[in-house]
């Protein structure tokens, strides 16, 4: 079954500017819509950020020719992942960093393990104080414990393991120009992003749309972080989705009654 575009559906696929965020409450078009805008831009090379595989295959199986789909992955591992592919291992181990250490001292081990997960999902350029577990009773052998097995990790001629989250990290910091080969990106799910994944979109030069729902935020557990919410967002336009093709009004109501208790002012429909 098809739909004709609402007011708010239009809205964003006529939208016009440089950088664009768009709410969607559950079922209202946060797929569709980004689809259409891009049926109706056929001469700009787009670049769509899904959140993870699943994702991907669903929207290059509906968007237009001129959309690339990827995950942050796939991006990263064409341009640094492809360095390590030998020794990419699922997660880093205690025992891992015990043995880049030399060290029998399982609690700095620990603790620097929980650091560079920290750092490598953040936006930051240097391991600092805050993605250590206990800001407060840091000691320097943690930080500087923490700093040389990054320099391990990232060696390429080294052995020590790399996950897939190393190389997205390096290629944060690399500062990749994705602008010079895309004319617009194309952000699923923002409000459930990880910094460093934000951080590669929003430095962008280009066009940048950012679609989620505020409310699905669901893997801050992770380190994730509602990128619609970014400072460096702070002038870009914002619209909405609220007419949902999901529920009817009665299912609607209560879905509002249950938003307000979160202090959402907007309705869906």
């Amino acid at each position: 079954m098809s739909y004709s575009d609402t007011p708010e559906q239009s809205a964003v696929i006529g939208w016009q500017g440089t950088r664009l965020v768009v709410g969607a409450f559950a079922g209202t078009g946060k797929t569709t819509t980004p689809r259409r805008f891009a049926e109706q831009n056929p001469d700009e090379r787009m670049l769509y950020v899904a959140y993870n595989r699943a994702i991907r295959d669903e929207a290059q199986q509906k968007f237009p020719y001129n959309v690339t789909c990827r995950t942050s992955h796939q991006l990263a591992f064409a341009a640094t992942g492809k360095y390590f592919t030998t020794r990419i291992a699922g997660n880093l181990k205690v025992t891992d960093i015990a043995r880049a250490l030399n060290s029998k001292n399982w609690r700095l081990a620990g603790n620097v393990l929980v650091t560079l997960n920290h750092f490598m999902s953040s936006a930051d350029e240097q391991i600092m104080a805050m993605h250590t577990p206990d800001e407060e009773e840091l000691s320097g052998a943690e930080l500087a414990a923490a700093r040389h097995v990054w320099l391990k990790m990232t060696a390429r001629r080294g052995d020590f393991p790399v996950t897939h989250d190393t190389y997205l990290k390096l290629y944060q910091l690399s500062r990749p120009n994705l602008s010079s080969r895309y004319s617009t990106i194309l952000f699923d799910e923002a409000q459930d992003a990880n910094p460093v994944t934000s951080a590669i979109v929003l430095n962008q030069s280009c066009r940048v749309v950012l679609v989620g729902d505020p409310h699905q935020q669901i893997y801050r557990f992770r380190g994730a972080d509602n990128a619609m919410n970014a400072p460096v967002l702070d002038g870009a336009d914002r619209l909405w989705l609220t007419h949902s093709f999901r529920f009817g009004p009665e299912v609607a109501n209560v879905a509002n009654r249950l938003l307000a208790l979160k202090g959402e002012t907007r309705d869906v429909a």
